[in-house]
């Protein structure tokens, strides 16, 4: 598929009832989720996942793009393909771009594996580290050797993209939220810790939180099993699985 002359890679199949949506985490592709995936497959269910521009088989985006920018392609997409009120299932940064799309009102249901758009508490050497990429910035200093593991991995351009991304903070979106939403989160994830998952669980009217012991920020694939069985019980509610 193209967007915007991007091409943008996809997989997907028909089958019953409302469909599945995929979206993965920064840094990762479609195939981080093929656990669920293909679990969905194998049950019938009308499942397909995305490759986010930037990463997998799909094209880089401009660098001036950003979360919003992100969220109107799968917008786009999902309408090309005639996915209509789907079911969307995001992971970190795929949690992002399903809550403007959740807040837009064109989907049916949320599942958030531990999301990222809530703004973090900085720690003591969070704020230190930042001072001093500050700080070498300004003296045009080298700073390859600054930020995280996702961001020294990313190209030129990406890297402008991944600090609009992540400087974008969604909480004035929770409240627009009006469709049933189930919050899946590994108790010990540093990346996007607990403390988020209890604010949009706060913030979003219609939410419920899973938290899973001794997991981390992939919950999803480290609780395979519960995951899998908590996705097809939430996906099933209300009669959609016809």
């Amino acid at each position: 598929m193209e967007y915007q002359g991007i091409r943008v890679f996809y997989k997907g199949q028909q089958g019953e009832g409302t469909p599945i949506v995929l979206l993965h985490g920064w840094g990762a592709s479609s195939a981080a989720m093929d656990g669920i995936y293909n679990f969905l497959l194998a049950q019938g269910r009308t499942v397909y996942a995305f490759d986010f521009p930037g990463f997998g088989h799909s094209d880089a985006p401009p660098d001036t793009w950003g979360i919003h920018e992100y969220a109107d392609c799968i917008r786009s997409l999902l309408q090309d393909l005639h996915l209509n009120s789907p079911v969307l299932v995001g992971h970190s940064f795929g949690g992002r771009v399903a809550i403007l799309l959740g807040a837009s009102g064109c989907v049916s249901k949320l599942i958030l594996a531990d999301a990222a758009g809530c703004k973090p508490r900085f720690s003591l050497k969070k704020r230190l580290a930042v001072a001093r990429y500050k700080r070498a910035v300004r003296r045009g200093l080298r700073t390859d050797g600054y930020g995280s593991a996702d961001y020294r991995a990313l190209s030129p351009a990406m890297r402008k993209v991944f600090v609009r991304v992540v400087n974008t903070h969604l909480e004035s979106y929770l409240s627009q939220i009006k469709v049933p939403t189930l919050l899946f989160w590994g108790k010990n994830d540093t990346d996007t810790p607990l403390y988020m998952a209890k604010r949009l669980k706060r913030k979003i009217k219609d939410s419920g939180l899973v938290v899973m012991e001794d997991a981390g920020h992939f919950a999803y694939a480290e609780r395979h099993a519960v995951f899998c069985a908590a996705v097809n019980a939430f996906t099933e509610r209300n009669g959609e699985r016809k």
